[in-house]
């Protein structure tokens, strides 16, 4: 099985203009961009991505960034090799953005990949249920105060003799990559040639129905792991479906997707999966948004009363234990929602 790493030891010593940009590097770059490059000169003008990263590898050292998160881990193990790569080692990124407070969490960072391309990533959520939190929390309000960041964004990079941009973002990033093209400047939208969303939550009926979804439609791509739980949220488009080496909320991790060659390895979206997406599609369509923000805010008081604080230790018999005895106190829907995410991952079986 081959993953992001192999990509750039097979691939990394052919130059963009050899080899034009694919789905794969969308991937990466939407990887490199949970690394939090603050302590770095990543904003001097000019700099290359191996001089950024090695400025970062020498600061800190993989366990540490490891316990911060699996996806900065993971990022971190791909940065180490980028730094090598002639692919991506003189790419010059810059314009670098970590904004976090109560309520929002913006990261973001460009790519410059020649004088006529960008690429925008965006930071998106990892193994933490304050993460987790804000993904579930984008069915309750449109747009969220990191949806304008991410509009903010795009206005300031999209200029008329300025280069063509594609953008991208995994987990809640995807989803900025999405709102944020949708809400950017009419006039300036067509400097957009390619969006992914890489199993980052979709968009409420109302949006995805708009008008300014209907205008991107075409130059969107929604990447998702055969066992998506993320990317279905909500309503989505324009499905490409990859192979994952674990099963349910394990597979969101982009480290675990599969790469053919070249391109993601295809598969097969789950029947599981299929049918959460329906069930979440009926339960949205029955609440309104205050209902909904009520009982999102039951489940996650359930799992934070339990002291649960990420996905990796969700599932274990204890918690489960737990779980179980903070959801009696709920209201019959709070609870029958907390119940059957427990019933859910309890049956995991083979796709």
């Amino acid at each position: 099985m081959a993953n992001l790493l192999d990509y750039v030891a097979r691939y990394g010593h052919l130059s963009f203009e050899r080899k034009p940009f694919n789905e794969v590097d969308n991937l990466i770059f939407s990887q490199l961009a949970y690394l939090d490059y603050t302590e770095t000169r990543i904003n001097e003008n000019n700099l290359t991505l191996e001089t950024v990263g090695r400025e970062y590898l020498m600061k800190y050292n993989y366990k540490e960034v490891r316990k911060i998160g699996v996806s900065q881990g993971f990022a971190y193990e791909l940065l180490q090799k980028v730094v090598e790569a002639p692919r991506f080692r003189n790419l010059i990124v810059s314009d670098y953005i970590y904004d976090t407070n109560r309520v929002m969490m913006f990261s973001a960072m460009t790519f410059r990949i020649s004088k006529k391309l960008e690429y925008i990533a965006f930071e998106g959520t990892d193994e933490q249920i304050s993460g987790w939190r804000e993904d579930f929390e984008l069915a309750c309000s449109f747009p969220v105060p990191s949806h304008l960041r991410a509009r903010d964004y795009f206005n300031r990079h999209a200029r008329m003799f300025g280069p063509k941009i594609i953008t991208g973002g995994h987990s809640k990033g995807g989803n900025l990559a999405l709102v944020g093209v949708m809400l950017m400047n009419q006039r300036k939208v067509g400097k957009i040639v390619k969006i992914y969303n890489n199993d980052g939550p979709g968009l409420r009926k109302k949006e995805f129905e708009s008008p300014e979804f209907d205008r991107i439609r075409d130059r969107y791509v929604h990447i998702v792991p055969d066992c998506s739980i993320v990317g279905i949220m909500m309503r989505n488009a324009n499905y490409r479906v990859v192979e994952s080496s674990k099963m349910d909320i394990l597979g969101h991790a982009i480290e675990t997707w599969q790469i053919d060659g070249d391109h993601i390895k295809h598969g097969e979206r789950s029947a599981r999966s299929k049918e959460t997406e329906r069930r979440l599609w009926v339960w949205l369509d029955n609440h309104d948004d205050r209902e909904r923000k009520k009982i999102l805010e039951a489940v996650f008081g359930v799992i934070e009363g339990s002291n649960i604080t990420d996905t990796m230790t969700l599932f274990k018999f204890n918690n489960i234990v737990k779980m179980i005895k903070q959801a009696k106190a709920l209201d019959k829907e709070s609870k029958d929602l907390v119940l059957g995410l427990l019933k859910y991952v309890a049956l995991r079986k083979d796709k």
